[in-house]
């Protein structure tokens, strides 16, 4: 990591509320078992990317209230993504994700 990605990380994780117990699982890769296939291979591709351009990531993230699951967290540049299977559903909920991908 590059100098100053501590203090950015630990902005990141303030902003959206991460659970402090998250922080042990940067630059893991975490998969929920209701996933299908796809989803969990698109989430592997997004998390190794970020890996290779040396931006930690968290996958799985809950924030402290447990109200917010992130499938993957671009701990550097503040991006949550949502993998889904279903556009219309992610998009009705409450909150939209930073980037949506569907498979």
């Amino acid at each position: 990591m590059r100098k100053g990605d501590w203090k950015r990380i630990n902005d990141v994780l303030r902003k959206r509320n991460i659970h402090h117990d998250q922080v042990k699982h940067i630059n893991c890769i975490r998969l929920h078992p209701k996933e299908s296939p796809a989803q969990r291979m698109k989430k592997i591709e997004i998390a190794v990317k970020l890996y290779e351009e040396g931006k930690p990531f968290l996958t799985e993230a809950w924030t402290s209230d447990r109200k917010k699951r992130f499938d993957v967290l671009n701990l550097i540049d503040d991006i949550d993504y949502e993998i889904t299977t279903d556009m219309k559903k992610e998009m009705s909920k409450s909150y939209v994700a930073d980037k949506i991908i569907e498979v």
